[in-house]
């Protein structure tokens, strides 16, 4: 690493949002040291968004989709397209909170380079001291740096517009069943400028309902699958008692065909895998490593 320029490549889907795009870019190319490059995917290629980056950043690598492929396409694309073995990944409206955040990176990768994955602590939704470390099952997309060497050992993100559900949970397990792991640093920190809302409506919430049904379809073994069902149906329950029928009924008519289309991908992890996964996502792991190779106290 050299003191103006990290060996890490920067990740950002962007759709049809320009004021938050500016803002992440603005943000990332204050960081001291900078990254090596920036990627931005301009999902269904927004020629506003596009007139946007090669005009206030013409030093942006500018990647496009004709269709809406989602941030999974997009990230699966960038991920193929960047230049370097670490991947540091933002959402349009998520940027470093810090200005070394590089460095800090930096500094992980070299203690921990057999790792798959780093996860970046969440603002505001959360705050480790930058002296924690938690075994996560999954990463957030807004704000995780991955090894590209890893990634490429997955089948990578699946194509969807709205991929709540089942984005990151798929290649984390993925990458669990392969061996890698998924350690979040309190040293990393990420701003994600994105407000929940009150309530998404109908359509999105009948997709990630779907994503919901799809995930373990696809990656559990036929043992763990009545385990996940019973989720899928305690899910089911309260948007019933919320009175949300018009999302059940969407989620009932759109099912058929994104099962007759998910279906033939189906490929699941080993049992031992998605059972610790599952055994890591409801009780993430606290460690202290002990030296430079990964080894743990708990």
């Amino acid at each position: 690493m050299s003191n103006r320029i990290v060996a890490i490549s920067v990740a950002v889907p962007a759709c049809r949002r320009s004021a938050e795009l500016r803002s992440t870019l603005e943000r990332l190319h204050a960081c001291h040291p900078a990254p090596a490059e920036i990627l931005v995917h301009l999902d269904g290629n927004d020629n506003s968004l596009r007139s946007l980056v090669e005009t206030e950043f013409p030093s942006v690598r500018v990647l496009h989709s004709d269709s809406l492929i989602g941030p999974g396409g997009a990230r699966n694309k960038m991920m193929q397209e960047a230049r370097y073995d670490w991947v540091a990944h933002f959402d349009d409206d998520s940027f470093p909170h810090d200005v070394d955040y590089f460095a800090r990176a930096w500094s992980l990768i070299t203690r921990f380079p057999d790792l798959a994955v780093f996860c970046a602590s969440i603002l505001p939704f959360e705050n480790l001291n930058e002296s924690d470390f938690w075994l996560q099952a999954y990463y957030p997309g807004c704000g995780h740096l991955m090894n590209r060497a890893w990634f490429q050992k997955t089948k990578g993100y699946l194509r969807l517009p709205v991929a709540y559900n089942l984005e990151e949970v798929d290649v984390s397990i993925q990458l669990c069943d392969l061996g890698g792991r998924c350690l979040q640093s309190g040293m990393l920190r990420v701003f994600h400028d994105h407000p929940p809302a009150p309530r998404e409506d109908e359509q999105t919430q009948a997709a990630i309902m779907i994503n919901t049904i799809i995930f373990p379809l696809l990656r559990f073994p036929l043992l763990l699958l009545p385990q996940a069902f019973g989720s899928v149906f305690r899910r089911m329950f309260r948007l019933a008692l919320l009175g949300e029928w018009m999302v059940l009924k969407t989620t009932f008519i759109e099912l058929p065909s994104a099962l007759r289309h998910y279906l033939p991908m189906r490929f699941p992890v080993r049992f031992s895998a998605a059972f610790s996964w599952l055994l890591l996502r409801h009780r993430p792991v606290r460690i202290r490593p002990v030296s430079s190779t990964m080894k743990y106290e708990y």
